[in-house]
């Protein structure tokens, strides 16, 4: 009988011991387990970066396909083979609008690299494809696996290759300014053309993405996978999961319209003057003008590219609009205007589990561009009455006699009274042992 109590006293105290989650902060959210040589994917990608940026394609080629900093590849991301994400929720939307692509995302990669569109375009497409698509959908895949298997392993995984290793470790929230260059990265450098910062435009301040991703969602799911048994199958974990991948599309949208704008010859910005040439045309003309129009159509069909196939699923003419105006295999960029690309965007919105609000306006120095205002999101249906479901509490994962007495607590006081909780039981323990 003693030696069950025992048993049973020392996993509670080890249950309760914050030395299970003291693994280094992804900015601020912190794993449960140890995702740190995940997280060094990014170390490859700044290696792909310096290589492109030297115009060094065939080394930038190199590390996608050999680098050594994270656990895989960036190409053995892009190439999961024919089952292993084949039932998550996105990446067969994915494979299917790309003609059954499985390996989707490293044959855009590879295909820019062997293509042959100017290097000013392959750079671009290699950088974004590999970011953009490749470390997108395996993040997506992650949380996916976290929810379906109620695994924290892999939900923090996802959080890992969202975030990256080079973001560090943010102790202080306002310290949010990106110092990497995954997802968390584009989510600060949209929200300063968008205004969706949270003071503004300034990205020295926390993307209302980030915020989103990190301090509810991801925090939330990683709490119920790791309380398990019921809590697996809670509505929650479920609702955490779309959240996150709707959240993490916004700036690809935001980048979509961006270079839809920057590609219009109407507008006058980087293609100014090159309406009715196709892309080997618009960048000789580019050594002349210099207007980069190459680099800037190529971006945003990058950017169309990664969330195409989710807009396809809601609404086949709108993807079939921005596709005809951004693809850069077209006679010219942007042929309908932005106005066109920008309508379609905007009629999935609900679809994609965004709203105007979440995207904001393209602008500069507080100024939007001629066209580019925030949409106006549809007035909310009035609200049904439905059971609670609020964030679970301490006392709820640790089964009060009155748990819904108790106040919700944060990460920090749920861990200080963590520490509490454990050094009794730990003294208990040790009472035993004595």
């Amino acid at each position: 009988m003693m030696g069950r109590t025992f048993r049973a006293v020392l996993a509670c105290a080890l249950a309760a011991s914050p030395a299970l989650g003291s693994y280094p902060l992804l900015t601020t959210y912190r794993p449960e387990t140890n995702v740190e040589a995940d997280a060094r994917i990014d170390l490859d990608m700044e290696e792909i970066l310096a290589e492109l940026t030297a115009d060094d394609l065939a080394g930038a080629m190199a590390k996608y396909q050999g680098g050594t900093n994270g656990v895989q590849t960036l190409a053995s991301l892009s190439k999961p083979g024919a089952t292993s994400m084949a039932s998550d929720k996105w990446w067969p939307v994915y494979k299917d609008y790309w003609n059954n692509g499985y390996d989707y995302a490293d044959a855009f990669v590879e295909g820019a690299y062997t293509g042959s569109l100017p290097d000013a375009m392959r750079k671009e497409l290699i950088k974004k494809g590999i970011a953009y698509q490749g470390v997108w959908m395996y993040a997506a895949h992650s949380f996916d696996v976290g929810r379906s298997q109620c695994s924290t392993n892999d939900w923090d995984k996802g959080m890992a290759h969202y975030v990256g290793s080079m973001e560090g470790q943010t102790s202080v929230p306002a310290d949010v300014a990106s110092t990497g260059n995954l997802l968390y990265n584009l989510a600060q450098k949209r929200c300063a053309d968008f205004g969706t910062c949270a003071t503004g435009a300034d990205s020295s301040t926390l993307a209302n993405v980030n915020d989103r991703i990190l301090n509810e969602h991801s925090t939330l799911g990683r709490d119920l996978t790791i309380h398990g048994g019921t809590y697996c199958d809670d509505a929650r974990l479920a609702a955490s999961f779309h959240s996150i991948v709707s959240q993490m599309t916004v700036p690809l949208v935001q980048g979509l319209l961006k270079y839809a704008w920057k590609a219009d010859p109407v507008n006058g910005d980087s293609c100014a003057g090159q309406a009715g040439n196709d892309a080997a045309t618009v960048a000789t003309n580019d050594a002349t003008n210099s207007k980069d129009c190459a680099k800037s159509w190529a971006e945003g069909w990058a950017f169309s590219a990664a969330v195409l196939p989710q807009i396809a699923q809601c609404d086949a003419a709108a993807a079939t609009t921005i596709r005809d105006n951004l693809d850069v295999e077209a006679a010219e960029p942007m042929k309908d205007g932005v106005a066109a690309v920008k309508t379609a965007v905007e009629s999935v919105y609900a679809c994609l589990g965004i709203t105007c609000a979440d995207v904001g306006e393209f602008q500069a120095s507080g100024i939007v561009y001629s066209g580019m205002d925030a949409c106006a999101d549809p007035p909310a249906p009035a609200p049904t009455p439905s059971p609670q479901t609020p964030r679970p509490t301490f006392c709820e994962f640790s089964n009060c006699a009155d748990s819904n007495s108790a106040v919700p607590m944060s990460d920090a006081a749920a861990r200080r009274a963590g520490e509490v909780a454990g050094a009794a039981l730990a003294g208990a323990a040790l009472a035993f042992i004595a």
